[in-house]
């Protein structure tokens, strides 16, 4: 299995080339309720005790491949994301540095965390190589934490999760940026208002960070008791942060799901091995809809539906519709 994935379209980064420095089985040191994955296989918070992990020596050996299959220009990031935490692996400092290395350093390099390793030092000075980092931060409280993020036992409690951002933001020179999923739920548990939003925004202004991604979990995969936010309630909540920031005299950046969008650009690739093994590479780590994947891979609509219909036939891929009516390809 390819440790590079995609490009996929991303609506805060554009064309995103994937880099999966975990792999399935989904391993992570949280179980949270959105999370497009599923319920995590491998439950870890400790480095030293991650087995079979990705090396620089993989990366290096898939990256170079796909380098050569595509046109680096029309890549707009590469991301650090895919099957569950990649801090988790330890290799992730001369990981990134070896993909900056073999992308000429003409792309940003975009680290995704669920921020639950960001108290250690030495993870810290790892994570501070990135050109950009968006650290995950969907609770401002304990108990709002726990309710959507389910750490496991040895993970970090809220408190320590906020302070070690904080000190990520003083320590790097590349851009931080957070990201919170916001969303409602059937037991009538939501972030979107009350105390769990008041919370947050009090943590994120003492953060202060140079962006505060405002975000729902729009795609299927979460538990079934889940429900994603509006755009109109995502307008409303930025609405809230707006006025707070203010207030605060604090000056980051807003991007909100639905408003700030950058798909759509398709991937210039040199050539295709196989499309239907794109495909699959793609879907592993990220559902996606027909037009993610046309764009993504680089071939027409037509082509792209003609290879779904055959991975369907195939029993590789099952469709499901999110809840705003979408259909998502997940593989099986």
């Amino acid at each position: 299995m390819s440790t590079v994935y995609g490009p996929v379209p991303s609506w805060r980064f554009g064309r995103s080339l994937g880099i999966d420095v975990v792999v399935p089985p989904k391993t992570c040191s949280f179980n949270c309720i959105y999370c497009q994955l599923g319920r995590t296989k491998v439950k870890l918070s400790n480095p030293a005790e991650f087995k079979n992990y990705v090396t620089t020596n993989d990366v290096e050996r898939d990256l170079e491949k796909y380098l050569a299959d595509i046109d680096v220009n029309s890549i707009d990031v590469v991301t650090f994301s895919g099957s569950g935490e990649p801090t988790l692996n330890p290799d992730i400092g001369d990981i990134v540095e070896c993909v900056r290395r073999l992308t000429s350093g003409k792309v940003p390099i975009v680290l995704l965390t669920n921020s639950s390793l960001l108290y250690r030092d030495d993870i810290r000075r790892k994570v501070a190589r990135f050109d950009v980092v968006v650290a995950k931060l969907d609770a401002g409280d304990e108990k709002t934490y726990r309710i959507i993020n389910r750490p496991i036992k040895d993970a970090p409690d809220i408190e320590a999760i906020k302070e070690s951002i904080e000190k990520l933001k003083k320590e790097m020179n590349g851009r931080l940026m957070t990201q919170t999923m916001f969303l409602y739920t059937d037991f009538d548990f939501t972030n979107c208002e009350g105390e769990p939003l008041t919370n947050l925004m009090n943590a994120l202004v003492d953060i202060e960070p140079d962006t505060i991604q405002i975000d729902t979990p729009y795609r299927p995969g979460g538990e079934k008791f889940l429900k994603p936010a509006s755009v109109d309630e995502l307008r409303t909540i930025a609405k809230r942060f707006e006025d707070f920031m203010e207030k605060m005299n604090v000056h980051s950046e807003l991007w909100v799901f639905g408003v700030h969008d950058k798909r759509g650009r398709k991937v210039a690739w040199k050539e295709h091995v196989s499309v239907s093994d794109e495909i699959m590479e793609l879907l592993k780590r990220r559902p996606c809809r027909i037009v993610d994947i046309a764009d993504s891979i680089g071939i027409s609509y037509s082509e792209t539906l003609k290879s779904i219909k055959n991975l369907l036939q195939k029993s590789l891929i099952i469709k499901r519709i999110s809840s705003n009516g979408e259909k998502y390809y997940y593989p099986v």
